[in-house]
């Protein structure tokens, strides 16, 4: 049977309205247009759904059949006109999101909390998997959004600033380099040095360690550990120096052994952009989201707390 939707909202009117013409009238048609309908779906039923009793209609055994389906199908249609609204308004869809740097994984539950309380129907998942090349993730639109430090030259990612940050040497309290107020490159030489774990496949060498090569510096050895909480706790042990940005160290400098000295300007600030390789209402909340959590909480070294750190730090 060739049975399209305008023939169950046409069923479902009439069966309401009682008349052609108040029928007519809600669905916008001339009563002739409507009538016509109306004949051409009983011809193609071969059978009557409604008899006629003058300008009355009402429905026939078939007629309550077929409505009960109208109702049911009309029903799912506004369903999905409704969701499809939802979406295109960003009330409704999935997100899927990662960053550069495992360590920032403790600031984003307070941003997707934030989120949330706006759009609770967004789905937000976190690759975890694409920490370490989230920049391929979202080429292969495994990713809807990446924060990171670093930018691939592409035509197709959108990078837009969402906050800085400043990297600190993190060092045992008692050590020669913290009575200097500012730390440069080449204090590196001849240090143990313990910097973050990274993958050289990936092509995006740390700052730190092209700055080392750069300036010919040769630390007397160089450890790789992955997590944040070793990397402390070797340095409070006096098993060597660190770099650390001002927001993952801020944690642990109280009751340990442990100092922060900034980097020289020149090579201490850093930004972190929000990449993307699409646009639409949920990535544009997301963003809105996350520069406001920043605003709010003061990540950088701008931070009162953490420059009261410091100052008291300073021998």
């Amino acid at each position: 049977m060739n049975i399209a939707l305008h023939h169950f909202r046409l069923v479902d009117t009439i069966s309401k309205e009682g008349t052609l013409t108040k029928a007519a009238a809600t669905l916008h048609l001339t009563q002739s247009a409507l009538s016509h309908q109306l004949k051409e779906l009983e011809k193609e039923l071969d059978i009557e759904v409604f008899h006629r009793e003058g300008k009355k209609l009402h429905l026939s055994e078939i007629g309550y059949r077929f409505l009960r389906s109208s109702e049911k199908i009309i029903a799912e249609i506004r369903s999905m006109e409704e969701d499809i609204r939802n979406y295109k308004n960003g009330k409704t869809g999935k997100l899927n999101i990662s960053m550069q740097c495992y360590t920032a994984y403790h600031w984003l539950p307070g941003v997707i909390k934030d989120f949330k309380s706006q759009w609770p129907d967004i789905q937000i998942n976190i690759v975890s998997d694409a920490t370490r090349r989230p920049l391929e993730y979202l080429m292969r639109g495994d990713l809807d959004l990446g924060i990171v430090r670093t930018q691939m030259i592409n035509t197709k990612i959108t990078y837009e600033a969402i906050f800085e940050d400043r990297l600190n040497v993190i060092l045992p309290a008692d050590h020669p380099l913290a009575k200097k107020d500012v730390i440069n490159i080449c204090d590196f030489q001849d240090q143990d040095l313990i910097l973050a774990l990274y993958d050289p496949s990936y092509q995006d060498t740390p700052l730190i360690e092209t700055l080392i090569q750069d300036q010919h510096v040769k630390p007397k050895t160089l450890n790789r550990i992955h997590y944040t909480d070793a990397t402390i706790e070797m340095v409070n042990a006096g098993l060597g120096i660190s770099v650390m940005a001002d927001w993952i160290v801020k944690p642990y400098l109280a009751n340990r052994n442990v100092v922060a000295r900034p980097l020289h300007h020149s090579v201490a600030k850093r930004t972190w952009y929000a990449a993307t390789c699409k646009d639409n209402p949920v990535i544009q909340n997301f963003l809105a989201c996350l520069k406001l959590y920043f605003a709010q909480n003061q990540m950088c070294m701008e931070d009162e707390h953490f420059e009261e750190l410091l100052e008291l730090q300073v021998v």
